[in-house]
C-alpha cells in the first residue's frame, strides 16, 4: 500500500470522514457528455400509417449500388434470354453464394434466371428495384418469384402492404407473366418465436393477393420443419437462412416444376 494512501486512511479514521467517495474521481464535463452520448436513444414508435408508408416507399442504400449496377448490366446483355426473375432478400440472394454452388447448379443454373435478391432487403428495397432501378424494363420474364418480408420490423399489415405494392409493380411491367408468391419462410426455433409469429401474420394477409391462376401461392413452410413444428439448425443454422445443401434443396424442389414449364 502506498504511504499516501495509508496516510489518507489514518486521517479518515481520526476525523470520521469517509474517503471512499473521494477515491472515485469526478468525471470532467467532456466525459459526462461522452457518457450521455453512449446511452442509446429509444426509437420513436411509428403509427400504423407511418409503418405502411415506410414499407411502401422505394429505398436504395449504398450497399445496393454495385449489385444493382452489375445486375442491370447483366440484364442489358441478356435481355432476350432471361425468362425467370427472382425477387427477395438474403435468402434469395444466397442462391448465388459459393456454398450453394451444388444446389444452384442443380436447380437454378440450367434456367435463364436473373436473381435480384439482396441481403438485408425489406419490402421498400424491393419496391425500389421494381419501380426505380430500370432493370425490369430491360427484360421480359415469363415467371417472377417473390419472397420478401422477413426483415421488415413493422406491423404485419404494413409488411403486407409493401408486398402488395411489389406485386402490383411486377404486374404493371409484365401483364402476362406468372407470379409465384412464396410464403415467408419460418424462422425461430418454434411456433412461439416472435419473429415466426410475425411472419405467419404477414403470410395470412398476403395469401389473399393470390388467385391461383397468374398469381400463385406457394407455401413450403412445413417442409422446413419437424412434424412438431420445430426449425432445426441442421435445416437453418441461424434459424433464418436455409442450409445450402439441405434447405435450398427444399426450395429448389418447389421451384423445379415451374422452371421446367418455362424451359431452358
Amino acid at each position: 500500500m502506498k504511504l499516501s494512501h495509508l496516510f489518507t486512511l489514518l486521517l479518515a479514521a481520526m476525523t470520521g470522514v469517509s474517503v471512499f467517495a473521494a477515491e472515485v474521481p469526478l468525471k470532467s464535463e467532456a466525459e459526462k457528455k461522452t457518457v450521455k452520448k453512449a446511452v442509446p436513444k429509444k426509437r420513436a414508435k411509428l403509427t400504423l400509417a407511418q409503418q405502411i408508408k415506410a414499407a411502401t416507399t422505394p429505398v436504395q442504400y449504398k450497399r445496393h449500388v454495385k449489385r444493382h449496377a452489375d445486375k442491370k448490366a447483366y440484364a442489358a446483355a441478356n435481355k432476350d434470354k432471361i425468362k425467370i426473375l427472382m425477387l427477395g432478400d438474403s435468402i434469395t440472394h444466397q442462391w448465388e453464394y459459393k456454398a450453394a454452388a451444388e444446389v444452384q447448379k442443380k436447380y437454378i443454373s440450367p434456367y435463364p434466371v436473373l436473381n435480384l435478391g439482396c441481403g438485408g432487403d425489406r419490402t421498400q428495397n424491393t419496391i425500389w428495384i421494381v419501380e426505380k432501378s430500370g432493370i425490369l424494363e430491360l427484360i421480359k420474364p415469363q415467371l417472377v418469384t417473390i419472397m420478401i418480408g422477413t426483415n421488415n420490423r413493422y406491423d404485419h399489415t404494413a409488411t403486407a402492404a409493401g408486398i402488395k405494392r411489389i406485386i402490383q409493380g411486377v404486374r404493371k411491367h409484365y401483364p402476362q407473366a406468372t407470379i409465384l408468391l412464396y410464403a415467408i419462410f419460418p424462422r425461430g426455433k418454434d411456433k412461439d418465436d416472435m419473429l415466426r409469429v410475425r411472419n405467419d401474420k404477414v403470410n395470412a394477409e398476403i395469401v389473399k393477393f393470390c388467385n391461383g391462376k397468374d398469381i400463385i401461392w406457394v407455401d413450403i413452410r412445413k417442409n422446413f420443419l419437424t412434424p412438431e413444428g420445430i426449425l432445426e439448425r441442421s435445416m437453418m443454422p441461424d434459424l433464418l437462412h436455409p442450409r445450402h445443401a439441405k434447405g435450398y434443396s427444399v426450395w429448389g424442389e418447389s421451384l423445379r416444376p415451374y422452371f421446367e414449364k418455362v424451359g431452358k
